[in-house]
């Protein structure tokens, strides 16, 4: 059996242990490319509450003041021309 040398065997895992480095970095941005995927859906779920109490919330404004428009940086009420 044959040994190779010194050098070589050295040059073999210095291009191991870089390679095993990309594979584990690899492996952390898949995971978290996951967390954030699961992040990001979980803010699509609270935008759609947030936009279902919004809805909700000027319908009864509707109710109080009739159908119409409001501005939310004045919080004028408009009513809809009939």
């Amino acid at each position: 059996m044959a040994k190779i040398k010194d050098e070589q065997l050295q040059k073999m895992n210095e291009l191991r242990g870089k390679y095993n480095e990309l594979v584990f970095i690899i492996g952390q941005n898949q995971i978290r490319q996951k967390e954030l995927k699961l992040e990001e859906e979980s803010m699509y779920v609270e935008l759609e509450k947030l936009n279902s109490e919004e809805q909700t919330f000027f319908a009864d404004l509707q109710k109080e003041y009739g159908d119409g428009n409001l501005d939310t940086t004045t919080g004028e009420f408009t009513p809809k021309q009939q």
